[in-house]
């Protein structure tokens, strides 16, 4: 902080009658002070500079016009600044300028009345005061100063970490979404990797088998059998398994048919009732679309079975003008409050609904979630306005679930 002596600070002296004005300079430059005599009040008002420390005036120049220039000059102070004024008084009875003076500190400010005659001891000490008053508040300006300059860094800091924040959230939100799509490319590789090539490897050792079966070899008939079957079995597996990775349905028949075929596939691998409510009438929507509806579906069917201990379960997919809307209720425990603060605080709770919630942000939709002692609702919600016309690309980006593997029986599919 820059730290002004009061030697450098200039005393204004307005005396224009008699003698009192080099009567003043004399006793205040013996003094070692600056001295500034002004020839009225137009040019005190100009002459009060940034580093002006005070001013003395005699009453005889107190009169309208002047107290008017310098209240409009002394108005226009910054907040810190509280401009120090002498104002020397006649001695005896009070006059009308005595008057005058009195009534004067008011438009004035920051005013002192010195009665004549009065010792230059009595001056040098006010015009001292006045002067380390000032220098003070100079102090205070260099403090707010150098504060709006702090400030004004943090501000400028706070919008760069803003800004950098912003873009490394955008950069993981688009690595995010570029993984989800990789993982569902992947799982669709598997899927046609079991259905192409270890489905029809099964299918030519069954083949195989039913040919040994046919030429007789009654001797290891049992064998056989046991052997069909198993190979039956991983066939029927393999398939199911290929579908729950990425079922074909959704890209042959749409959103819909892959729906009913694995909420009713749920209810009964899991032993959970469902009920499934779909609009009459859907049309195709972007693959991209559909994958995602489809898996949050998915995951949040998987989280009933995992955590709700419902019995029943409820989804339900709403189509309006603006939005499409997919809903999956239970009727099981509910998720505890402070888990579902911590998620939308942090997004900490696993990876589902954190999955969930990233696919939706991807295609400008958002999700909520209601849970009490009663169940959980889960509501997906995009906006219509983001769909594009259906395309059936093949590298089309898709969303997958969050990573958790299916954990219920696999249904045999025929």
């Amino acid at each position: 902080m820059t730290d002004i002596p009061t030697t450098d600070l200039r005393v204004l002296v307005f005396a224009p009658f008699g003698k009192d004005a080099v009567l003043i300079e004399r006793v205040l430059v013996q003094s070692g002070m600056a001295i500034c005599a002004v020839p009225s009040a137009m040019a005190l008002a100009e002459a009060i500079p940034e580093q002006g420390g005070a001013a003395i005036i005699t009453e005889e120049v107190l009169q309208s016009a002047a107290l008017e220039s310098l209240g409009q000059k002394l108005s226009t102070q910054p907040p810190w600044s509280d401009f120090p004024i002498i104002v020397l008084t006649g001695g005896g009875l009070s006059t009308a300028n005595t008057e005058l003076a009195v009534r004067s500190r008011a438009p004035l400010g920051n005013v002192a009345l010195l009665e004549r005659p009065l010792r230059p001891v009595t001056m040098i000490s006010a015009v001292r005061s006045a002067l380390l008053a000032r220098k003070r508040q100079y102090q205070v300006r260099e403090h707010l100063k150098e504060r709006k300059a702090a400030e004004e860094a943090l501000r400028r800091a706070h919008d760069a970490l803003e800004s950098l924040v912003e873009q490394r959230t955008l950069a993981l939100r688009r690595l995010s979404a570029k993984l989800l799509r990789v993982q569902d490319e992947e799982r669709r590789r598997i899927a046609r990797e079991l259905h192409d090539s270890l489905g029809q490897d099964l299918t030519a050792a069954k083949i195989s088998l039913d040919m040994l079966a046919q030429d007789g070899h009654k001797d290891n008939s049992d064998y056989l059998r046991e052997a069909r079957q198993l190979v039956d079995r991983s066939i029927t597996d393999t398939r199911t398994l290929s579908h729950l990775l990425h079922p074909p349905l959704l890209d042959e028949a749409g959103l819909v048919s892959a729906a009913r075929w694995y909420v009713e596939g749920f209810g009964r691998r899991s032993g959970i009732a469902t009920m499934l409510n779909l609009p009459d009438h859907l049309d195709r929507l972007p693959r991209r679309t559909e994958t995602t509806l489809f898996r949050i579906m998915q995951e949040a069917l998987t989280n009933v079975h995992r955590h709700s201990g419902s019995r029943a379960v409820e989804v339900k997919l709403v189509v309006a003008k603006s939005q499409i809307v997919l809903t999956v209720k239970d009727f099981g425990m509910g998720v505890p409050k402070e888990v579902l603060d911590r998620f939308w605080k942090t997004g900490n709770t696993g990876v589902g609904l954190a999955g969930i919630r990233e696919r939706l942000k991807e295609l400008g939709g958002y999700l909520e979630i209601e849970s009490n002692i009663d169940g959980t609702l889960l509501r997906a919600t995009i906006p219509l306005t983001t769909i594009e016309p259906f395309e059936n690309d093949d590298d089309e980006a898709l969303f997958s679930p969050s990573g958790h593997g299916i954990s219920l029986p696999l249904e045999r599919i025929d």
